[in-house]
């Protein structure tokens, strides 16, 4: 009796050790991820964070492309800005596919802080989740 119920909680251990992330999970993590490379103010971390081919629309009018893009954007925010991200959710579109839709508070140097909506679509490139397409907006008032 007590061989067979070793057994099955061995079973249910393997079984939620193998047990994959879903899309909520896999989002969460890309996002904690882009908020500490965000916070850190490295135009280089962030920029590995995206495709070579992302398309970005952040708090300015210009769409940003690529990895170049991407880094330009960056080195042009205010120096001392901080994120933090807030609620979100997600779906799978693919198994190498994740959109992500949700808030970041952005706060300014001078303690300002700004809601903005944020959607990140995340495609997996070798085993890494990237930022394919980045969107954001300000919360309307």
């Amino acid at each position: 009796m007590i061989r067979r119920f070793l057994v099955l909680i061995g079973l249910v251990l393997l079984t939620i050790s193998s047990a994959k992330a879903g899309p909520n999970e896999d989002a969460v993590a890309a996002r904690a991820s882009w908020e500490q490379a965000y916070n850190a103010g490295d135009a280089d971390k962030f920029a590995a964070l995206y495709t070579k081919d992302a398309m970005l629309f952040g708090s300015t009018a210009q769409l940003f492309t690529g990895t170049d893009g991407v880094r330009a954007y960056f080195s042009k925010l205010p120096a001392g800005i901080k994120v933090k991200m807030g609620d979100q959710q997600a779906i799978a579109t693919g198994p190498d596919v994740v959109l992500s839709s949700g808030f970041a508070d952005f706060t300014l140097a001078n303690g300002t802080v700004l809601p903005f909506r944020l959607t990140l679509a995340f495609v997996k490139v070798d085993g890494k989740w990237l930022v394919a397409q980045h969107h954001g907006s300000p919360v309307p008032k």
